[in-house]
């Protein structure tokens, strides 16, 4: 029976993921509230553990917690949603910030895992990610650093824990339809004085499918990479973008 570790799930994605996988499971959040709703839900044994990665002392904690349970075969790991920001050179404090909260700081989770030989030989580790790890874009410029340090840390991830049979592969999101974000395009509708249906037209006018990815969709790339597609596959970057990025 495998044990799966899904970070951030008590977000939208990260709750469907959890619903969907098989054998035993060990859910992070900061919601402890949230964490137990979820953890009282799932088909599977479930283990629920609060983990803020914006605390070093919370992540120390929920790093030796989770090394009290079965070692790991499955990492679904939900990179923390990075504020956008159209600033072109933040000063020295914001980007330490930035780093240490969004990259630093989560990095270290794995770390302790890997370090601590907490994952069995084959494991398969999932990063989520977002679009700006392939795709610059200008309203997320910051974004576009913090991901691809996080890209070249996957790469680099792959590369020395193949020797394991450990692969490590990034899913980048481009527009998910989460409950949250459809609220939203239901109140840019109503400020455009459009329906539903046009502003979706618009928004994704854009993208060769015409269309963004549902939750299901998410769950069903994750799973693929959790599943017999990535036996012989690591260090690579698969785009869930409905074709938005254009480059080969």
């Amino acid at each position: 029976m495998k044990t799966t570790l899904i970070t951030c799930a008590t977000s939208g994605m990260g709750s469907a993921i959890a619903q969907s996988v098989a054998g035993k499971l060990i859910v992070t959040g900061r919601n402890s509230d949230k964490l137990l709703k979820l953890s009282s839900t799932t088909q599977v044994p479930c283990q629920a553990v609060r983990l803020d990665f914006s605390c070093d002392e919370s992540i120390e904690q929920a790093a030796a917690e989770i090394s009290t349970f079965d070692k790991l075969d499955q990492i679904v790991f939900i990179i923390p949603r990075i504020p956008p920001s159209q600033e072109l050179f933040p000063d020295s404090d914001t980007w330490q910030t930035l780093y240490q909260n969004f990259f630093i700081r989560p990095l270290s989770l794995l770390k302790h895992l890997v370090e601590n030989e907490r994952l069995n030989q084959g494991a398969k580790i999932v990063l989520v990610s977002g679009l700006s790890s392939k795709n610059a874009l200008s309203h997320y410029s910051t974004n576009n650093c913090l991901r691809s340090a996080w890209l070249g840390q996957a790469k680099t991830m792959a590369l020395v824990l193949g020797a394991q049979g450990i692969s490590v592969n990034t899913l980048s999101l481009g527009g998910v339809m989460t409950e949250s974000y459809t609220n939203k395009m239901h109140a840019k509708a109503k400020h455009n004085n459009v329906s539903f249906e046009q502003q979706m037209a618009e928004e994704t006018s854009n993208i060769p499918l015409k269309k963004y990815a549902s939750v299901q969709d998410v769950v069903d790339a994750v799973n693929g990479l959790l599943g017999p597609l990535s036996n012989h596959m690591t260090g690579q970057n698969i785009l869930l973008d409905g074709g938005f990025f254009k480059g080969y």
